[in-house]
């Protein structure tokens, strides 16, 4: 019955609705001596259309009439990327890209702050905000959006990402080159965390499964690199959001030298609580009230700046039983404050500067956490800072940069005395990467990172090598071999000094074919595990803790992206073998967080006769095995395959208001994400699963500007 609702579904989407009117574009790429360009990459709104430059340097695209924005960019190996706005109806155009690696003379140098990705790899996927706002699985959330990418999944229960077999903290999120420590908000208990970033902030968001530079450390499987917005693709603008969950204002200003963004958020899960049914008891419903502002400054065609902020204090309580039914009320409350600062400066053609620093207070206080009249409060700070020096030189490019990490955490366990951790963690860094441009088709990135920790007094050496060809215009290969390093998570350094950082040595293979709207990509590749943490079980806590893991893990991701006319979707298919030892388990075991086997498929139709986006996303899993924590070395099951169906619809009343309805898991499946054991009766077990049946969601978004016409949904 459920394949028959779904398969009629995508029937309804693709036969019943008509299509939309088109403007097609034909273009020509040259260098400054006139000279054709193949291969210039030409992206089209934040990636919604996406094509590349023949061997004559010419393309074609098609976008559809209603878009309010036309926004096309040029990128290739060598030149400067181009930023062009395209006039209403315009058929033709010619594109002149300059060289960046060569000196260009009395030409204007302005400072830069691209991501540091390497160019046109393989293993990068690339999402737009539309793509964010629009994709039911998502709801605007950043990171719930990553999980429709190969090689990544994300647990209703958790909603962290598990990206190619690793655990969530395996992963970083970095902001303008910095990682951004905690960035999900709070959640209760087996309920998904959401990104607290906006998406409208950001105008490149990457997710690097493989091959990244290095630049970025910390991570051992991957790295979701956000980028904000510059100053010229912002929009002034004030937007009023009320839906079921939250209300909102937004005020974006922009100026000749500046703009900035302010924004204002009010969450209340009252009304969401009587829309979805929900496991627990809410005592006090949960709520959050947040702030964040962003700006962006050029001193002068040198010089540029970003400064943003976001504060937050969300708290609730909910009770529950245990599966010993012993009656818990778990009261949490949450103050998170986060600040950033990037300068960016430019000397010569040759010679650029960055330098960077964040800082996060993060303050946390939750009840019966593991027992009854149990409390655990923590402060956590973090403070990463980095200095980056680039030079060009002809056909290479040289990034040589410090860092330093200060991570002081404060934890206290309470149960009828007080338990005190104070780990006091600093991390110092040194990196140089060398891209070298070896031919017109063929690029290298050469790294090698060096890190010091001064809590663990343990040092690393992390040598990264990644070489991409391009076939023609359309075939891209790639090739990754390099050492990750990560110090142990926080529940083990506040435990123990006495152990070393983990670590994985990783190789991948990817092709990607780029054809103007669609994208076909298979990434293949193998980890190495070393030096896991592990401990021993003692009678009151865990003890005898060492590096005596390892473990490996390989696979395969499929990636197609396409169009029916105006039916857009995305196919994936994800394969993974993984097998560690780590925490208590003393052989390798197959981890209980990751499946096997994995799919998803999105659909998304406008409609114009409506003025309407439908979307559609349906996701299915293989179980995963469990393991009872008193017998944990032998698996004792793999849990039933999991599916989930989300849908959405955008509306346009008028073109400055959107009225968005979602609903996620629309079948009400129950998805078992493993099983808690009785600690009274043996053998006896309960179901893990999210604590919502399925998730429903209503907005509407008014925007006020001077067009009256921009929205929140403007690719539309």
């Amino acid at each position: 019955m459920k394949k028959n609702v779904f398969i009629l579904f995508i029937c309804l989407v693709v036969n019943v609705f008509g299509l939309q009117a088109q403007t097609k574009l034909s273009g020509e790429t040259v260098d400054k001596s006139n000279n054709p360009l193949s291969g210039v990459q030409v992206n089209f709104n934040n990636g919604q259309i996406q094509t590349v430059s023949d061997s004559d340097g010419k393309f074609t695209l098609t976008y559809p009439d209603t878009l309010q924005k036309r926004i096309i960019r040029f990128h290739s190996f060598g030149y400067k990327t181009k930023t062009l706005a395209l006039n209403k109806n315009q058929q033709t155009m010619k594109v002149i890209l300059l060289d960046s690696v060569y000196n260009l003379g009395s030409a204007k140098v302005s400072a830069s702050r691209n991501g540091r990705f390497s160019d046109y790899s393989a293993q990068t996927m690339q999402m737009s905000t539309f793509d964010i706002v629009t994709n039911p699985v998502a709801l605007a959330d950043i990171i719930a959006n990553m999980r429709i990418l190969p090689g990544v999944q994300a647990n209703d229960n958790d909603g962290r990402l598990i990206i190619q077999g690793g655990n969530a903290e395996e992963s970083q999120v970095y902001i303008n080159d910095l990682i951004v420590s905690n960035p999900y908000s709070a959640s209760a208990k087996n309920a998904g965390a959401r990104s607290r970033f906006n998406s409208d902030l950001f105008e490149g968001i990457v997710l690097q499964s493989g091959g990244f530079n290095a630049e970025f450390g910390q991570a051992l499987s991957g790295v979701v690199n956000l980028n904000t917005k510059e100053r010229e693709q912002m929009e002034a603008k004030t937007t009023i959001s009320v839906s079921s969950i939250y209300a909102g204002v937004t005020h974006i200003d922009k100026k000749p030298s500046y703009a900035y963004r302010a924004n204002l958020d009010y969450v209340n899960m009252a009304l969401s609580k009587r829309l979805n049914e929900n496991q627990y008891r809410w005592k006090k419903d949960y709520q959050q009230i947040a702030a964040d502002f962003f700006l962006t400054k050029e001193f002068s065609p040198n010089t540029k700046m970003t400064a943003q902020f976001n504060g937050s204090y969300a708290g609730g309580m909910y009770a529950y039983e245990n599966i010993d039914n012993i009656p818990l009320e778990s009261d949490m409350k949450q103050t998170y404050l986060y600040a950033q600062m990037n300068f960016y400066h430019t000397f010569s053609n040759a010679l650029s500067l960055s330098v960077a620093g964040n800082v996060v207070i993060d303050k946390l206080s939750v009840t019966d956490i593991q027992t009854k009249s149990d409390k655990l409060t923590s402060q956590n700070t973090w403070n990463h800072n980095k200095i980056t020096l680039q030079y060009k030189y002809r056909k290479l490019i040289n990034r040589l940069g410090t860092e330093f990490i200060y991570n002081p955490y404060t934890e206290t366990y309470s149960l009828v005395q007080d338990y005190i951790s104070k780990p006091n963690s600093r991390l110092f860094s040194v990196y140089n990467d060398l891209k070298l441009f070896l031919t017109n088709n063929l690029t290298a990135n050469v790294g090698l990172r060096g890190e010091y920790s001064d809590y663990l007094q343990k040092f690393n050496v992390a040598p990264r090598i990644y070489v991409a060809y391009r076939l023609n215009a359309k075939n891209i290969f790639s090739v990754s071999v390099g050492d990750y390093f990560q110090l142990p998570d926080m529940n083990y350094l506040k435990q123990s000094d006495a152990i070393d950082f983990a670590s994985v040595t990783k190789g991948a293979v990817s092709y990607s074919y780029v054809k103007q709207k669609s994208k076909f990509q298979v990434d293949a590749y193998y980890k190495k595990y070393k030096d896991a943490v592990t401990y021993s079980q003692g009678k009151y806590s865990a003890e005898a803790f060492a590096n005596a893991g390892s473990g490996y893990g390989y696979g395969v991701d499929l990636f197609w992206k396409n169009n029916i006319g105006q039916l857009e979707y995305w196919l994936t298919y994800s394969y993974n073998n993984t097998k560690k030892q780590y925490d208590y388990f003393s052989e390798k075991i197959a981890p209980p967080y990751v499946a096997p086997h994995s799919f998803n498929i999105t659909l998304k139709y406008w409609i114009k006769s409506l003025r309407s986006m439908i979307a559609s996303n349906y996701s299915i899993s293989s179980g995963t095995p469990y393991y009872n924590e008193a017998f944990p070395y032998a698996k004792s099951g793999d849990t039933p395959f999991r599916n989930r169906w989300d849908i959405s619809w955008s509306y346009l009343p008028t073109n400055w208001i959107v009225v968005h309805f979602g609903c996620q898991n629309v079948l009400g499946y129950k998805n078992i994400y493993g099983y808690e054991y009785s600690a009274i009766n043996a053998g006896v077990k309960r179901a893990i699963t999210a604590n919502d049946k399925r998730f429903l969601f209503l907005g509407v978004f008014v925007t006020f500007s001077k067009s009256k016409t921009v929205n929140e949904l403007k690719n539309l």
